[in-house]
């Protein structure tokens, strides 16, 4: 291989660096007229040299991860490796691209299937071609010639996890650098596009092998340049209303509603500086490969949250953030749309049922992992420290300018993501003051919500809120406004906080705000004049719109969550038919029970309660027993006390009476609670 190399680059740097001999004899002109020249004048070995660099390439990422050192002194050019000519030989081909790129646009084809061959491979070209390896003795009696070998196999080749690790490592980087390299000097605008998707899967997908940090970086740094338009290009993008005409007036009424929408996403991204919004990809196909990637492979989640910090280092966090959250709604309609053409097929079996809503099930679980993650990157990372200072207080302090605007449709952006985990929710509201949205919210809690979960993401959330992040919180609960049902106001914040205590077991967490709001409380002397709260959230306001998200949303899991449970049990799964025949909890129960309907159940209960209450033989079975153990405990007491005086008889008459009055306590206990 070290010879292969060393030809290699004798051939590459005869033919193909910026000194190859040219026959053009013009000297003292400038060096952009010599290059013309150079160009123009090529030999037929140069026009051969330059038509097999696609075949060369993939010799020279094998060999660029070859950095063996042999124990012997080489004979052959003992001073130089194969990864050293390798580097020499790759430096001057790179050289010769940038110099005239247009010239390799007729091989693109070719450079794009090998760098595709190391890409996508797990191990590259290395796990084919493993780079040189001295071959070692398993006895130290045999000689370095080979005599005194009895058999093959005394030699091995070392193992060589090291170096293999190190060569995949240089390999992939150079690779890598040769996409960007000619994605910048010889693919057309016009193929930018195509050539961009050509690499996203392959790179994205690498992230399954857990790769080196060094990797990782130096792919989503590639992944950043490819994916953002050419200048001139800017119509191309699903963002071109941004990046040609600039800010513009806010969406229509109806995309309210439904933020999820490329006018929604063009708006909200009008609050970026122009520098900044070049920044922006021309689509989200990265985003919606990062979120197949690890919807598919659940160990990769544990370190999505620092794959979002690094491309929010690269791209506006703005952006990241909007184009996670239209794709993963992307998602979740896709596999919505999924479950109901399987369920509403007459041809699909009961396992078949059992087996999608299991899956339903789970891909909901993995959007509210990833919206927790998302949550976790806003709040802590300091990558996304200017994201939170344009969403804080947008909602409780909103103006009537555009950037309010902007601000406010990009916070209904993020909160249709963060509706997937309460807790995101919730810490997401306080932050952007809205605390009218949230403490509606939190009455309209699904009981299928409440878990274990639950309550150590709440125990999280009340770390988050006693932190210096906070601290503007801490005093708004002290301001009393004139209109204390407004969004932003002291009062709604108050009354927050006290939903979360009231949902939260007695724990640390739960004395740690009790004790915050009592002190806060005898302050306020107003926390309790907020009664008839429903009737102060106006239908059609953008409260309503948060609000009905949120329990659309958390309505879609606790129905996956039911379905899944019902499917587990020995009844048939139910299918997604219309909204009237949907089956309900207590339809179920009552079914169960053997009534009828809802008004069989009711005069059930009331033909109970008489026959309970009615003295005599038709006394209930339960009252029965409960008297025939007080008897008992009668008749031992008038055996015990048959010597005593006439004054405890009376005492005992008086005891019986009592007893009688308990008779009908009980009687009255259970008929009430039929």
């Amino acid at each position: 291989r070290k010879v292969a190399m060393y030809w290699m680059l004798r051939i590459v740097q005869a033919h193909m660096s910026s000194a190859f001999p040219t026959n053009s004899d013009q000297k003292g002109k400038e060096k952009s007229v010599a290059k013309q020249a150079s160009v123009k004048y090529l030999t037929a070995a140069s026009t051969s040299v330059r038509n097999a660099l696609p075949h060369v390439l993939p010799g020279i990422l094998v060999s660029i991860g070859d950095t063996h050192q042999s124990r012997a002194k080489d004979a052959f050019l003992p001073d130089q490796t194969t990864h050293t000519l390798a580097e020499q030989a790759n430096t001057c081909l790179q050289d010769a691209v940038k110099r005239d790129g247009k010239s390799f646009i007729p091989h693109l084809g070719g450079f794009v299937v090998a760098l595709r061959e190391e890409l996508d491979s797990p191990g590259g070209l290395i796990a084919r071609n493993p780079p040189s390896v001295e071959r070692r003795p398993y006895r130290m009696d045999v000689k370095p010639d080979g005599s005194g070998i009895e058999s093959t196999g005394w030699f091995r080749a070392s193992d060589g996890v090291e170096e293999r690790d190190n060569a995949l490592i240089l390999s992939r980087l150079c690779a890598l650098q040769w996409v960007v390299v000619l994605y910048e000097h010889v693919v057309p605008d016009s193929l930018k596009a195509e050539y961009a998707s050509e690499f996203i899967d392959c790179i994205i997908y690498q992230l399954v092998d857990q790769p080196p940090g060094i990797i990782v970086v130096k792919s989503f740094e590639v992944l950043a340049k490819i994916t953002v338009p050419a200048k001139g290009q800017e119509n191309h993008s699903i963002f071109s209303t941004l990046l040609t005409s600039g800010d513009r007036g806010a969406p229509e009424a109806s995309s309210m509603n439904n933020p999820m929408d490329n006018e929604s996403a063009n708006f909200a991204l009008g609050i970026l500086e122009p520098s900044r919004r070049r920044l922006v990809s021309r689509d989200r196909a990265v985003f919606a490969a990062l979120i197949d990637l690890h919807s598919k492979n659940e160990k990769l989640l544990m370190d999505v949250s620092k794959v979002i910090e690094l491309m929010c280092t690269l791209q506006p966090p703005e952006f990241i953030f909007i184009a996670f959250a239209t794709e993963l709604e992307n998602f979740i309609v896709t596999k919505m749309q999924q479950r109901k053409k399987i369920l509403e097929s007459p041809e699909t079996d009961a396992s078949a049922i059992k087996e999608e809503l299991a899956a339903f099930t789970k891909d909901l679980a993995f959007v509210s992992n990833f919206a927790q993650q998302l949550g976790l990157v806003f709040f802590a990372a300091p990558e996304t420290e200017q994201l939170r200072v344009e969403m804080k207080d947008c909602i409780g302090f909103k103006g009537d300018s555009l950037r309010d605007e902007q601000r406010a449709c990009l916070f209904h952006i993020i909160l249709y993501t963060f509706s997937h985990s309460i807790v995101a929710t919730l810490s997401f509201c306080l932050w952007g003051g809205a605390f009218l949205t949230a403490s509606s919210f939190l009455q309209k809690i699904d009981p299928l919500d409440i878990s274990l979960m639950f309550y150590l993401e709440l125990d999280r959330l009340i770390d988050l809120i006693e932190r210096p992040i906070f601290r503007h919180l801490h005093l708004r609960l002290l301001e009393c406004e004139d209109d204390p049902y407004q969004e932003g106001s002291g009062a709604m914040l108050f009354r927050t906080l006290k939903s979360i205590l009231m949902v939260l077991p007695q724990s640390t967490s739960y004395m740690i705000l009790k004790e915050r709001l009592s002190s806060t409380a005898r302050f306020r002397q107003s926390a309790v004049a907020l009664r008839g709260l429903s009737k102060h959230v106006e239908k059609g306001s953008k409260t309503d719109i948060f609000v009905k998200r949120l329990v659309k949303t958390r309505k879609l899991h606790c129905d996956a969550k039911w379905r899944n449970i019902r499917a587990e049990s020995l009844e048939d799964p139910s299918r997604l038919i219309s909204e009237k025949q949907k089956l309900r909890a207590a339809q179920q129960r009552r079914e169960w029970l053997g009534y009828a309907d809802e008004e069989d159940e009711i005069a059930t209960k009331e033909k109970m309660k008489k026959e309970m209450l009615r003295e005599g033989t038709g006394k209930a079975e339960m009252v029965g027993v409960y008297e025939g153990l007080e008897e008992i405990q009668s008749q031992s007491l008038q055996m015990g006390r048959k010597g005593e005086d006439d004054n405890n008889c009376e005492t005992c008459i008086d005891a019986e009476a009592g007893e009688e009055d308990r008779k009908g306590q009980w009687r009255e206990y259970w008929a009430s609670h039929q």
